[in-house]
């Protein structure tokens, strides 16, 4: 028997993987992570679910780029 997820299915289920995720991340990400939001003036509760996706993402782009430059690593814009 074959389960298909619908896409709202997997959407529900990157968004749990996205908010899990906050669990395993080191301090620096997110303390940088914790800047975003607040910069945004809202309290966590206010933000949207979008909203706080967006800046996971913004944030792990950030750090990403900030861990390859102390590693040597070339990133590419």
């Amino acid at each position: 028997m074959t389960f298909r997820m619908t896409q709202t299915e997997r959407e529900l289920s990157e968004v749990g993987r996205d908010i899990a995720s906050l669990a395993e991340s080191n301090a620096q990400w997110f303390a940088g992570l914790a800047d975003l939001v607040e910069a945004t003036g809202k309290p966590v509760d206010d933000l949207t679910v979008g909203e706080l996706r967006s800046l996971i993402e913004q944030r792990t782009e950030t750090y990403n780029r900030i861990y390859a430059r102390i590693e040597g690593l070339e990133v590419m814009p």
